[in-house]
């Protein structure tokens, strides 16, 4: 049939269903494969163990979805598809050795793939992979990997400009030596939160804009240097406030963090939408290359090919695939189950007096238990009739020797009062107060190694374990002190 022909018969097929639906079944059949990875998810998000930031993404990411439904086509991209279905098969081979987040990485990586096999040519879904990555609850292992690295740099140039306003600063690991007094400089000083929320509005815009996915790599990259520079102006005045006379009141310090971060997100959403026409992840307004042949358009000038939403040879074998990735988990999980723990071989023992009184241990609760059989070195709860003890003898550099205040968000516990302290034997200790309705402990915790060297910070601990620089094995010791109910 000519050129004419086919627009001739091009208003009768559009009133025929759009193969969109068919394309959305497809997507679904995808994410129902990966299933394994959205429970791991959903499951760290309501244990509050990881900031909910995640939903923002996977809102405005449902909403980019629903736009595009009625524009995904029949005949997919063969390309893509292969990418989705290989990662999808990657992702579900990762459950069985890989830590679970890279696993749903892969997944999350997966789902972008697939929909940007359905949707027309020269549609922008960068930004939508983006969104992906953010809707997973990375925000805490991005803390425990990132963090100390991140406090490092932002404590030395905090450092600097703190010199160069007049004041007597040294930094010291990543903490700062201000006018002489000690200031923390903590997790929420990293910049990790706002960093997720700098590449969220990134993507967001780019995809509301409708921004080139080359267009977008270019602009994104200036995104980590805008956060730097916010992150170091943020630290240095709450810092500079600490070195004061007079502790500042805890409002100030978030009223400070707020404008920071609505600079810092300003100044993202300039970068990344200057010059662009809001269009709601519609494919750019900018000029095609010339003149493009007919037969070069996959989805211009050509009435929809129905009813077949994939080619039949890609239908069998896909359909396979997603069914494998779905019960892989389930086969891993039950293969698992046959097989005990081997016992670790006995190293230190736990200690025997805290503060010249003595201990005595406490069994385990079950979900301790669990944890321990993965955990590589062992762990001991102990008390003094005052405080309980958790001990830990860890032998390799370890993500599971996580921050106490994870754990505490995860039971439900609100986490206040963070400082460094020195106890009566001038040991260093990170100390905390987490309350809850009818509940308040002060928990204090350091890492020890082998020669005695001590870190009061997870993520520093286990970039030098990792780099060699401490040896282990290592002693993990976390100390929760009940004090009075909340008011």
């Amino acid at each position: 049939m000519n050129r004419a022909g086919l627009l001739a018969v091009a208003p009768a097929a559009a009133s025929r269903p759009a193969g969109g639906w068919t394309a959305l079944v497809w997507l679904v059949a995808f994410a129902a494969a990966l299933w394994p990875h959205w429970r791991w998810a959903a499951a760290r998000l309501a244990d509050g163990s990881d900031d909910p930031l995640g939903l923002a993404a996977l809102a405005v990411l449902a909403v980019a979805v629903v736009r595009l439904a009625p524009r995904l086509a029949e005949e997919p991209s063969p390309r893509w598809l292969a990418a989705a279905t290989a990662l999808a098969f990657v992702a579900a081979l990762a459950t069985l050795a890989a830590p679970p987040l890279a696993a749903a990485l892969l997944a999350a990586l997966a789902m972008a793939a697939a929909l940007r096999a359905f949707v027309p040519a020269r549609t922008p879904t960068l930004a939508l992979a983006g969104l992906a990555a953010l809707a997973l609850p990375i925000v805490s292992s991005m803390q425990f990997y990132a963090g100390f690295p991140l406090r490092v740099v932002t404590a030395e140039a905090s450092t600097w400009l703190l010199g160069v306003l007049g004041f007597d600063a040294a930094r010291s690991g990543s903490a700062m030596v201000v006018d002489g007094r000690l200031v923390i400089v903590d997790a929420p000083c990293s910049g990790v939160q706002m960093v997720w929320m700098a590449y969220f509005c990134a993507c967001t815009v780019a995809w509301w804009a409708g921004l080139p996915d080359r267009r977008f790599l270019v602009r994104v990259a200036g995104v980590g240097a805008i956060v730097l520079v916010g992150n170091v102006v943020r630290n240095s005045i709450l810092v500079g406030l600490e070195a004061g006379t007079a502790a500042p009141a805890p409002w100030l310090h978030q009223a400070v963090g707020l404008v920071v971060l609505g600079g810092v997100c300003l100044a993202v959403v300039a970068l990344v939408g200057r010059g662009e026409r809001a269009s709601a992840g519609t494919a750019p307004t900018e000029p095609a290359p010339t003149e493009p042949a007919p037969t070069d358009r996959p989805f211009a000038d050509r009435a929809p090919v129905d009813p077949a939403a994939l080619p039949a040879p890609w239908r069998g074998p896909l359909a396979v695939v997603l069914v494998a990735c779905a019960l892989a988990p389930i086969a891993a999980q039950v293969a698992r189950g046959g097989h005990a723990e081997r016992p670790l071989a006995p190293g230190a023992e736990w200690p025997r007096q805290w503060q010249g009184r003595p201990l005595r241990p406490l069994a385990l609760g079950d979900v301790e238990a669990r944890f321990a059989s993965q955990f590589p070195g062992r762990i001991a709860r102990l008390t003094d009739d005052r405080s309980v003890i958790v001990w830990r003898e860890v032998l390799s550099p370890t993500r599971m020797l996580h921050p106490a205040a994870d754990c505490y968000r995860g039971l439900g516990y609100r986490i206040d009062d963070a400082r460094l302290e020195r106890d009566a034997d001038g040991a260093l200790w990170r100390s905390f107060v987490a309350s809850r309705p009818g509940r308040r402990v002060r928990v204090a915790e350091r890492i020890v190694d082998a020669r005695g060297g001590s870190y009061t910070d997870a993520s520093a601990w286990f970039w030098a374990a990792e780099l060699g620089r401490s040896p282990g094995p290592w002693q993990a010791l976390t100390v929760a002190t009940p004090l009075g109910s909340p008011a």
